[in-house]
């Protein structure tokens, strides 16, 4: 049987969308009641333009001086790094599992998916392996944690979505 590459695409954008929106909730939730401050796009686009120029391993991000469109950059790349990660994420369910989307193994998935900020991103910008060498590590792990758990009931929401809409096309 053809793979159907449309379907698969489409229902990467619905799930990557979903989850990247409900990360975001999740996220000023926190930030709600946490009174932490909300992450600033505009370092991580800053990251992401400096590993773009070769260099991963920035200790003093904050303090560098700003890149131009570095929060446009920092946003696009939150984005792209959502779809990139829905796609692996049903592309891991159907050829690997041959799994249903579901909100437990969406929220595994997104917890899974805390291993690229805490123990890459963060080092790389100086702030250590789980944000150790933060002032506030505690709250600024709570944040990541809620956010990428946030993301991954959104997966999975999002998912169950798009499984429905082409589930329904194909008439079961």
């Amino acid at each position: 049987m053809k793979y159907n590459w449309v379907s698969f695409i489409i229902s990467t954008i619905i799930a990557g969308l979903v989850a990247a929106s409900m990360a975001d909730a999740g996220r000023s939730l926190y930030q709600l009641l946490s009174g932490f401050p909300p992450v600033d796009w505009s370092v991580s686009g800053r990251w992401f333009l400096m590993v773009l120029k070769g260099e991963p391993f920035v200790p003093n991000i904050r303090v560098l001086p700003a890149l131009p469109y570095e929060l446009l950059v920092g946003h696009l790349a939150y984005y792209f790094i959502s779809l990139l990660f829905a796609g692996l994420y049903l592309l891991c369910l159907e050829k690997v599992f041959h799994r249903k989307p579901s909100l437990g193994n969406g929220l595994m998935f997104g917890l899974i998916t805390l291993f690229f900020p805490l123990f890459v991103q963060m080092p790389a910008m100086g702030m250590g392996v789980l944000a150790l060498n933060t002032p506030t590590t505690f709250l600024v792990l709570m944040r990541t944690v809620v956010h990428h758990s946030s993301f991954g009931f959104g997966l999975a929401m999002g998912a169950i979505l798009a499984d429905r809409i082409f589930s329904a096309k194909r008439g079961y």
